[in-house]
């Protein structure tokens, strides 16, 4: 009896339902209800499309065979992928590169290649293909399921469909003979892609009227028309030609090697040094962000002219652009109507420990949707689904190689096209090496090798933050190392960014120092700031710059009345009075020391700044009013990041096939029958489960009124009313409960 794939899974135990169940994870999501409808959905182009997407190189090598030989033994089937001694006729090209000239200085007869298939290597494949439901075994033979021969095309291997009169060796030898010589080059052109065009295929000729190539090879039957305007070589000329091979060249069992491990020591040292420059990146990209307030473009992103502002001292080129990206896949940035600004789950992104936000990174890098190498300030232009996947794939194959395993890019592309051959690699190998470029910038790789962070799971020996600073003479403060979040967030009020990096520098200004005083600090407090976490004296240039701030900040304030300046100095009020900005404030002299102004307070404090003085803003009972806290984008745990591919939460495996296994079950479609059969004399309800169109499953009570082997009609209890139910949908039959 001829097996099918529902009949094969019906007969699984659950160790092997459980391993189809983990190698196609399309079949366990949603869980299926029943066996039929798993088998069903096994069945489908689509499921069989993606289990053979997920075959290497070797592996997709033997289900050709196995499509283009047919229902073949595993004996034959090693014959034509792993026999040496097949020979290819005189001639042909299979012969030259068969029996290559021997190199000077070698051994013909030790020529041996280990690094081609073993048998062993041909069995594995075989059962692995067989857990994959995608090939049957059946008597001593191999059966391919009919959508895997759909989705491999109508000639696997390069050979056409069997003849409907197939030449014999003997025969195919003697016509060859017989054509001559001349008939070898157009057949060449054939052996490996079987169909070629030819004018007027099907025109009359004869063995005896013949003199071009093409009509000798027509008249002795070397090539068959199939239209008018299509010649085929028949399979059983091919396969003489070929000697019996059924590929052009071999392919290795195993993905490239991987060169030999140098000690790993040093670059795991440089990984962590470029990992701590990320961080210190994103947290200068953060700090610029939250100052520019970039504006969001009407098609989304950002706007080209803030975007380069923010990443001036952030990093140059397309690290700048991937860092952009990496903070809105990491929902550490985000947009609203006021433009981009960091969200709250950037401000805990700060607060954390360095391996924290670099595990951050690394994961919020996996879920870039841009393409690799095209990136830009376009952030929400469409991006192809392929993106995320490429570095995903990238991220897994170096996960393969030792930790300081030298790492060439052209190597990783070829072990990634052996390891997915149905991919469009070559064609993508631009986007690979520009995937490798990103992970020089995060520190999964470093000095060309590979480090522990393409894995590392737990803290591999970050450095502790550092409490103090190096306050230097020329107004400029140097950090050691990492700082702790709260050090780090006051010397973002108190100076200005000048670099970054794990030693980045900040330097001392006016406007710098007015910041912290606007928000509330006193020039003792910073002093006191600077004495408590300097390494060193305080310079004396900082002293003075302080007390010049102090000296002139505060000589106006602005009351919130609408606004109310105060004014300590008479001659400074004349002053203001006279000025350019009298007329756009609105001002009027309403005491001695006090103006009003039509203009809100925040327009007046600009206004005032823009004319050298040092404004500050009190509230309604004079005291100085302190800054709100920044504002913040909307905030969603990990914005725009998707689940990695394989992490999505489905139903587990082993649990999933327990349950399918406990289902009742039919050995045959003659034991379901004669359950209809004699639930339709019994005129008995009984609940019978099935599979819709829609490929969802239900359960139904009904009446068997009649039934064939193709399909039942039956009356739904409770006024359902008549249902055509296909019996082969039928995955479970009980007695209905009364």
């Amino acid at each position: 009896m001829t097996l099918t794939l529902a009949s094969v899974i019906r007969s699984m135990d659950t160790d092997a339902m459980t391993r189809l169940l983990t190698l196609r994870p399309d079949l366990a999501s949603p869980a299926p209800r029943s066996l039929a409808e798993m088998a069903e959905r096994a069945s489908t182009q689509a499921s069989v499309r993606a289990a053979l997407d997920g075959l290497d190189s070797w592996q997709h090598r033997v289900v050709l065979a196995i499509a283009a030989l047919g229902d073949d033994s595993v004996e034959d089937l090693a014959g034509h992928l792993l026999d040496p001694s097949i020979v290819p006729v005189p001639g042909s090209d299979a012969e030259q590169s068969a029996s290559p000239d021997p190199q000077p200085g070698t051994d013909p007869t030790s020529a041996a290649d280990t690094s081609l298939p073993t048998r062993q290597d041909l069995d594995d494949a075989i059962a692995h293909l067989v857990d994959l439901a995608v090939v049957l075994p059946e008597e001593g033979s191999l059966h391919l399921v009919g959508a895997a021969a759909t989705v491999l095309g109508p000639n696997p291997a390069g050979l056409a469909p069997a003849s409907a009169q197939p030449l014999t060796e003997t025969e195919i030898r003697e016509r060859l003979e017989a054509a001559g010589p001349t008939v070898l080059p157009v057949l060449r052109r054939l052996m490996w892609t079987p169909s070629g065009h030819v004018p007027h295929a099907r025109r009359p000729v004869s063995p005896e009227t013949a003199t071009s190539p093409i009509d000798l090879a027509l008249a002795h039957r070397l090539l068959r028309p199939i239209d008018n305007e299509t010649v085929v070589l028949p399979r059983e000329v091919s396969l003489l030609l070929r000697g019996g091979r059924l590929f052009e060249t071999p392919v290795p069992a195993a993905p490239p090697a991987w060169p030999a491990p140098r000690p790993a020591a040093r670059t795991n040292s440089a990984a962590l040094g470029t990992a701590l420059e990320a961080i210190s990146a994103m947290s200068a990209l953060l700090e610029a962000v939250e100052t520019i307030n970039p504006s969001r473009l009407s098609s989304g992103g950002i706007a080209k002219r803030d975007a380069t502002r923010a990443l001036a001292r952030v990093a140059r080129g397309d690290a700048g652009w991937l860092y952009l990206v990496l903070a809105v896949s990491a929902g550490l940035i985000s947009a609203d109507g006021r433009g981009w600004l960091p969200t709250t789950t950037a401000d805990k992104w700060r607060q954390d420990e360095l391996w924290s936000q670099w595990l951050a990174l690394r994961d919020g890098w996996l879920a870039i949707p841009q393409t690799p190498g095209e990136l830009s300030n376009t952030l929400d232009a469409p991006a192809p689904a392929t993106a995320r996947a490429w570095r995903q794939q990238v991220l897994s194959e170096l996960a393969t190689a030792e930790p300081g395993t030298p790492i060439d890019p052209e190597l990783v592309i070829a072990r990634i096209a052996w390891r997915h051959p149905r991919w469009p690699v070559p064609e993508a190998a631009p986007v690979l090496r520009a995937t490798l470029e990103e992970c020089q910038i995060l520190g999964l790789t470093a000095l060309s090798g590979r480090s522990d962070l393409v894995d590392a799971v737990e803290d591999p020996g970050m450095p502790a933050r550092q409490e103090a600073i190096i306050l230097q003479s020329d107004l400029t403060a140097v950090a050691p190392g990492p700082l702790t979040p709260a050090l780090a967030a006051d010397l973002a009020l108190l100076a200005d960014r000048e670099s970054t990096g794990v030693a980045g520098v900040r330097r001392f200004t006016h406007s710098s120092l007015r910041r912290a005083l606007d928000v509330g600090w006193t020039g003792d407090r910073v002093r006191q700031w600077w004495h408590d976490h300097s390494m060193s004296e305080v310079p004396q240039g900082l002293l003075v710059l302080l007390d010049d701030v102090v000296r002139d900040h505060g000589r106006v304030s602005v009351a919130a009345a609408g606004a109310i300046l105060e004014v300590d100095d008479p001659s400074l009020l004349e002053t203001l009075l006279r000025s350019t900005a009298a007329e756009e404030l609105g001002l009027r002299k309403v005491a001695p020391t006090v103006l009003a102004a039509q203009a809100d307070p925040d327009v007046a404090l600009a206004q005032l700044r823009e004319l050298g003085l040092s404004p500050v803003a009190r509230d309604s009972h004079g005291d100085i009013f302190n800054t709100p806290a920044p504002p913040r984008a909307k905030s969603t745990d990990r914005a725009g990041v998707t689940p990695a591919p394989g992490t999505s939460s489905r139903s587990d495996p082993k649990e999933l096939a327990e349950a399918l296994s406990s289902l009742p079950t039919f050995n045959d479609s003659r034991h379901l029958l004669a359950m209809l059969h004699r639930a339709q004399a019994d005129g008995s309800w009984i609940e019978v489960t099935w599979v819709r169109d829609d490929g969802t499953t239900v359960a139904d009570t009904v009446k068997v009124m009649a039934v064939a082997k193709g399909a039942m009609r039956c009356v739904r209890r409770g006024g359902g009313g008549v249902v055509i139910i296909p019996v082969p949908r039928v995955s479970a039959v009980r007695a209905a409960v009364q």
